[in-house]
């Protein structure tokens, strides 16, 4: 996959290094001709300095014919900006932009830019340190409003379903690991003695997910 990355600060460089090693073809824009020197020795891609809204820029950086652009700078304005020349200047499929300020976020979504707000983010993410240590949360969806959980299933649930547990809108047994394979269970699936559960649960309810695990261990 050809893509475009607009920033070269750490997660930027971070981004670019990790995609190049999975040998995607990468291009990086950044103002800062020193700000290159982040990326790996071994990265071969290409290093394009100057402006990601300047159109010279964009071609220099060969957009007519990429796969994905990301927008990953520390300037919320350029981010969103160069991302919407993107989609709708030169047809990128696949954009992304890094956004600081959560209601903007939202705004742009609308709009159909794939959006990540690191803010958001954090905050969900140190809510569940402060609050739900005692939950082993796999994955993140969006910026935390859905979490996937891993849980080894306790003794008190042993021979109950999966609908016992089931509550429509906020938390889900999406995959069940029996004795080393993944399954998707039904709401009828019977819990068994040595099983893992991944439980899709929305974020006002994991304070609940809580409760339950602890009464039924």
């Amino acid at each position: 996959m050809r893509i475009i990355i607009v920033g070269c600060g750490r997660l930027g460089s971070e981004l670019a290094n990790s995609l190049w090693l999975d040998r995607h073809d990468i291009a990086v824009i950044d103002r800062d001709p020193e700000a290159f020197k982040r990326l790996a020795k071994t990265f071969t891609g290409s290093r394009v300095t100057g402006h990601a809204m300047d159109q010279q820029t964009l071609k220099t950086a060969r957009i007519e014919n990429v796969d994905a652009f990301v927008a990953v700078t520390g300037d919320d304005n350029l981010n969103i900006i160069s991302a919407r020349i993107a989609r709708e200047v030169y047809f990128v499929p696949r954009v992304v932009s890094r956004i600081f300020d959560p209601v903007r976020a939202n705004i742009y979504e609308r709009l159909g830019v794939s959006t990540v707000s690191t803010t958001v983010w954090a905050v969900s993410k140190i809510e569940d340190l402060l609050f739900h240590r005692a939950l082993d949360v796999q994955l993140s969806f969006g910026n935390g409003e859905v979490e996937l959980i891993r849980i080894a299933v306790p003794a008190g649930l042993f021979g109950r379903t999966v609908e016992s547990i089931t509550i429509p809108g906020e938390l889900q047994v999406a995959v069940i690991t029996r004795h080393g394979r993944p399954f998707i269970p039904t709401l009828g699936t019977v819990f068994e003695e040595g099983d893992v559960a991944r439980v899709a649960v929305a974020r006002g309810a994991m304070s609940r997910l809580e409760e339950f695990i602890s009464a039924v261990a």
